[in-house]
């Protein structure tokens, strides 16, 4: 289906590609089949599988106030624009449901996440997908990096993949 939209038909490759712009505080690895473009709702970049909507998505937002930047994140994720329209709905997940760890990596805490997510469409059906999540914040901002797939396509390949996007993200010094 994708290919009658004019998205490219890529075969799926165990290789990844490094995400290394100059201009960027961060680097991450992908899938190499993957395609990427510029985050258009928020600063950042977007990189997919347009044949599964598997995804990987890096916002840039400021520090929140509050100390909770994992809710931030989440909050973030999924809902990622002010309105979806019609009578769409996303629904955060129930914070017993989110998961997370803290680690410091050369001198830079990280936070990992793992999360549920869950949209209902305007015709009424209902994506859920599974979340893996890292953040850091660098100079007053959060870079955060959410790779996502489809519930309904989830399989241990698919969480190995999710899990590599989400531990090959660093901040530059």
């Amino acid at each position: 289906m994708p290919g009658a939209y004019g998205l490219p038909q890529l075969r799926g490759s165990g290789e990844f590609k490094l995400y290394d712009d100059f201009d960027q505080e961060f680097v991450f690895e992908y899938p190499r089949s993957w395609v990427g473009r510029s985050n258009s709702l928020r600063q950042g970049v977007y990189v997919s599988d347009f044949n599964t909507a598997d995804k990987a998505v890096v916002e840039i937002f400021p520090e929140p106030s509050s100390a909770d930047m994992v809710l931030e994140v989440v909050r973030r994720a999924v809902s990622p624009g002010q309105e979806i329209g019609g009578d769409a709905r996303l629904i955060l997940p129930d914070e017993r449901r989110i998961k997370s760890e803290t680690v410091d990596i050369d001198d830079m805490r990280y936070t990992y996440i793992r999360f549920p997510s869950e949209t209902v469409t305007r015709s009424g059906y209902q994506i859920r997908r599974k979340n893996f999540a890292v953040a850091a914040a660098k100079g007053g901002r959060v870079y955060s990096l959410v790779a996502s797939a489809r519930s309904d396509q989830y399989n241990a390949q698919k969480e190995q993949i999710l899990q590599h996007i989400q531990g090959s993200f660093r901040l530059r010094r």
